[in-house]
C-alpha cells in the first residue's frame, strides 16, 4: 500500500510537469534575454565607421514586464572597421519600454513565427524627442539575435495601429 502510494504520488508531479508553462513563465524568459547589450555588425561613414548599440535593462519585478534603456552609436574615428581601442560613445540617448503580447508573423525572417510588441518612451533629457512614443515588435533567435519590425510606410510605429507586423532583416541586432 505504502509503495502504491508514492507510485500515484509520482505519477502525479509527472503528469504535472507535462503541461503547458504559464505565459507569465514566457515574458521572464522574454525579458531575461532581451536584458542584454546588442550591437549591429559595422557601419562605415566615410573614414570612419561606428557601431549601433541598444541596452536594455529589465525592471524585474513581478511581471517582468517593462525595463528602461539607451541606444547609442559607438564612433570609431580614422577607421572603417570598428577597431580602434578609443572610440566615442555618441548620440546617446535613453528610453522606458513595456512588453507586450506575442504576435504571430509570417516566418520570413530567419523562419520566426512570433514576435513580442515592445512600446518605447523617449526619455532623453533635453531631447526634442521627449516624451514620443514607439510601437514596434521584436524577436530573439537563438539567444543572440535581435530583429526588430518592418517600419515600412505607412505601418511605421507611430501609433498602436500602425505597429509592424512583420520583422526585418535589414538591422539586426547581436550581443
Amino acid at each position: 500500500m505504502k509503495n502504491t502510494f508514492i507510485l500515484v504520488a509520482i505519477l502525479i508531479s509527472l503528469a504535472g510537469c507535462s503541461e503547458e508553462l504559464p505565459e507569465e513563465y514566457d515574458r521572464v524568459v522574454i525579458s531575461t534575454l532581451l536584458n542584454a547589450t546588442w550591437r549591429t555588425e559595422c557601419i562605415i561613414d566615410g573614414e570612419n565607421s561606428y557601431l549601433p548599440t541598444l541596452t536594455f535593462t529589465s525592471n524585474g519585478g513581478k511581471d517582468y514586464d517593462s525595463g528602461t534603456g539607451t541606444s547609442s552609436n559607438i564612433y570609431h574615428t580614422g577607421d572603417t572597421t570598428c577597431a580602434t581601442f578609443d572610440p566615442e560613445i555618441q548620440d546617446i540617448n535613453t528610453f522606458s519600454y513595456s512588453i507586450g503580447e506575442i504576435v504571430i508573423i509570417d516566418g520570413s525572417v530567419d523562419e520566426l513565427t512570433e514576435a513580442i510588441e515592445i512600446d518605447t518612451v523617449n526619455t532623453t533629457e533635453d531631447s526634442a524627442d521627449i516624451g514620443a512614443e514607439e510601437y514596434d515588435i521584436f524577436a530573439i533567435k537563438d539567444k543572440f539575435t535581435l530583429y526588430f519590425g518592418d517600419k515600412t510606410d505607412p505601418i511605421n510605429g507611430t501609433t498602436a495601429e500602425l505597429r509592424p507586423t512583420q520583422l526585418t532583416d535589414t538591422v539586426v541586432y547581436i550581443r
